[in-house]
């Protein structure tokens, strides 16, 4: 990833990539108030933060487990005009080493005079808070913004550009395993866009990803898949992704809460079209394993 920056890529609407480091909370205590990372320049007093929010899942045994899961936050702005504006958000958080910890992808319309929000932007990270040393955003305004300063483009291409190809397996405490993915890709035309082979010696999970069109819109579906051999309902998986553009920048992402084996997890967020239209794009992944409730 490169250094903080931020990129206007249009006018109308208005798209800005951030790649930022954060310092995670001495104390995750520290983190259920947002922590501010920079004033996000869409107009005047409106600060972006991360924090922490507790959330509860159900296990593959129908157990009720806790994880803080980070997600981010705007602050402090208002909606003054008689229009209303619309964000289209990635987040995606990273390890020390660019590593892939957790991702997702929201929308959501400020109305007239409403507060600026953007609910359901958090991501699930069953692990310690500490571990998150990077955030990459993409962020697209639509609508009046008042006050809008626009920054010079910059120069320099992310690292994810040139990155090499990679895969190998992410051994973790608990019996938790996984696999660290990044390669480019092409997704081509059709229902089928990506598709992994076994991904883990132990439960040799597989995950593909599919065009969906409901309404005139596009999203992606997750459909994740276990050894039909094994048969074992007892484990629980998660899987995390991000697509990058031709030029490294993080474009769209997900994860799929898959306790037991759910099958399909359709996002919930439109991807936009020009994304998939693109014939060089990068998808990062991670995917963890392991007994119920540790996921």
């Amino acid at each position: 990833m490169s250094k903080s920056q931020v990129l206007s890529t249009s006018q109308e609407p208005v798209t800005l990539h951030l790649d930022l480091p954060i310092h995670p909370p001495y104390d995750v205590c520290d983190a259920y108030d947002a922590i501010p990372m920079q004033n996000l320049p869409i107009t005047t007093g409106v600060t972006l933060g991360w924090k922490v929010s507790r959330m509860q899942f159900v296990d593959g045994l129908g157990k009720d487990v806790h994880f803080d899961c980070p997600n981010i936050v705007f602050a402090g702005g208002q909606n003054e005009t008689n229009q209303s504006v619309s964000f289209y958000v990635v987040a995606a958080f990273y390890d020390a080493n660019d590593r892939l910890l957790s991702c997702q992808t929201s929308e959501h319309s400020v109305h007239p005079w409403e507060r600026f929000d953007v609910p359901g932007l958090w991501s699930r990270f069953p692990f310690s808070i500490s571990e998150i040393a990077k955030v990459s955003l993409r962020i697209t305004i639509s609508g009046p913004c008042t006050d809008l300063i626009l920054p010079h483009p910059s120069r320099t291409l992310p690292k994810n550009a040139n990155r090499r190809e990679s895969k190998r397996e992410w051994n973790r405490a608990n019996q938790v395993v996984g696999i660290h993915g990044w390669q480019h890709w092409n997704p081509g035309n059709g229902e089928l866009l990506y598709a992994t082979e076994p991904l883990t010696k132990q439960n040799r999970l597989r995950f593909r990803l599919e065009r969906k069109q409901n309404q005139g819109f596009h999203y992606l579906a997750l459909v994740q898949s276990l050894d039909p051999i094994r048969g074992d309902k007892k484990w629980d998986n998660l899987i995390q992704y991000v697509l990058y553009d031709g030029s490294g920048r993080i474009c769209h992402g997900g994860s799929c809460m898959g306790m037991g084996n759910h099958g399909e997890y359709r996002s919930l967020v439109p991807i936009l079209p020009e994304i998939l239209g693109k014939e060089s794009l990068s998808i990062e992944y991670v995917v963890w394993e392991g007994p119920s409730g540790t996921l």
